[in-house]
């Protein structure tokens, strides 16, 4: 019997244990190579790829470039990978959103947002929306927006027809900061305004020339108060465009202006329902107002413009109709005065508004009986003239022309359509204003 000390048996386990090289013929080979690509040596491994510049960005770096992109921009970021996805939602980004294209469905766009939006932060942190003409909305929509976008302050519509009043009163009920609200071609909002509902301010805007203004969109606008034995809440409102609001009448002008007593711009283009009675309210409540239009007011006479002459020093710009001698006397630090059109614009009318407003930079005399002596007072009481039209004043001469030229060497704008000016009157211009853009109907200036 062999002890377990005993050589005999020593020697087999030894060479068991170890790894001879004559025994097995290599330390290293027992079968394992065939685990490594071909082309490696056993002690290579596989390179990984170098990080692309883009995944070398910190996040922080990233949100910052991110918020330099429009929203269709950041759902196209958000489809690169995961990490993308989720800086690409970060609620910080999402202060502004603009809906833009055609036959877009802006009800499940904004769904979809503010869902995604309220999923990572409670609530969503829109404060502008802008829906573009070819984009949809309708009620949906708009109380989407109000129960989930309580800081929205700024909302503009274009083209939504199908949107009614009744969405339109929960938005400004529910976001309480809400101080720009724009829509435009609106046909369904035909309300009477004087109803004291809610408070709230509808600015609706019209861009647009008087050329086409037979092609304007109807844009309703309404600022009303909420009833209750509590006096009224007054409106931070300073601009208001009612342009074209056939529906507002003098009842509706005067909630306006009583709620909105901070207003600086108010313009009431084509409102033909509003009168001298509903004139007569807006410097009794709004002594701030720095411009107003009331052109093309075919009901305002004389009277309601004289009601206007209280603003005084404050008004800046104006659009009337007609007594321009009192409105001119009164508010002599006017910048802008646009006349066109009134027959009973004269020299004498001319020379009372030039020595009344030396600080004048815009006026259109259109259509009005001014001849060369009322524009040689203008040019000598107005230096500083900006911009000026004279489009179909037939009385206006070279004469005239050279010395508004001469007087007014910063003038940049010159509309002389329809004039009996020839190319001594153009060549004038050109010679002393520099930098003016003149506006002629005469081929032989060319």
């Amino acid at each position: 019997m062999l002890g377990r000390g005993s050589p005999g048996m020593a020697c087999p386990l030894a060479k068991l244990g170890r790894s001879s090289p004559d025994y097995y013929g290599s330390s290293l080979d027992q079968g394992y190579h065939t685990l490594v690509p071909s082309g490696w040596t056993a002690q290579e491994k596989p390179k990984r790829r170098p990080p692309s510049l883009t995944e070398r960005l910190p996040d922080d770096l990233l949100l910052r470039i991110f918020s330099c992109l429009e929203s269709p921009d950041l759902c196209a970021c958000a489809r690169v990978c995961r990490r993308w996805e989720t800086l690409a939602w970060d609620p910080s980004l999402w202060t502004t959103l603009t809906l833009l294209g055609e036959n877009l469905s802006g009800d499940k766009a904004i769904r979809c947002i503010v869902r995604r939006l309220c999923s990572s932060a409670g609530r969503a942190s829109l404060r502008k929306v802008v829906i573009g003409e070819g984009a949809w909305i309708t009620d949906k929509g708009i109380l989407m927006m109000a129960r989930r976008c309580p800081e929205l302050t700024w909302l503009q519509v274009h083209g939504c027809s199908a949107i009614t009043d009744s969405a339109l009163f929960e938005l400004v009920t529910r976001a309480v900061n809400l101080h720009h609200l724009d829509i435009t071609a609106n046909v369904r909002m035909l309300k009477d305004f004087t109803d004291d509902q809610y408070v709230k301010r509808y600015e609706l805007r019209k861009h647009e020339t008087a050329e086409t203004a037979e092609q304007s969109c109807i844009q309703i606008s309404c600022v009303s108060v909420t009833p209750g034995p509590e006096p009224p809440r007054r409106l931070l409102l300073q601009y208001l465009d009612l342009t074209d609001c056939n529906a507002v009448d003098d009842g509706g002008l005067r909630v306006i202006v009583r709620n909105c007593p901070q207003l600086v711009y108010l313009y009431l283009r084509r409102c033909t329902k509003i009168t001298d009675a509903g004139i007569k309210f807006v410097p009794s409540f709004c002594s701030g107002l720095r411009e107003l239009s009331v052109s093309d007011c075919t009901q305002v006479t004389d009277f309601g413009l004289y009601e206007l002459a209280k603003l005084g020093a404050t008004l800046r710009y104006l659009s009337v109709a007609k007594c321009v001698r009192v409105i001119a006397r009164r508010c002599y630090k006017l910048r802008y005065l646009n006349a066109r059109g009134c027959e009973a614009v004269s020299d004498d009318a001319l020379t009372v508004i030039a020595r009344s407003c030396p600080r004048l930079r815009a006026l259109d005399v259109g259509k009005c009986d001014v001849s060369d002596a009322g524009l040689r007072a203008l040019a000598e009481s107005c230096p500083n003239l900006k911009k000026l039209s004279l489009r179909m004043c037939d009385l206006v001469t070279d004469r005239g022309v050279q010395c508004i030229a001469y007087y007014c060497r910063g003038l940049q704008q010159l509309n002389i359509q329809d004039c009996q000016i020839s190319i001594e009157g153009y060549r004038a211009v050109k010679k002393y204003c520099k930098r003016c853009v003149i506006e002629h109907t005469n081929p032989g200036f060319f």
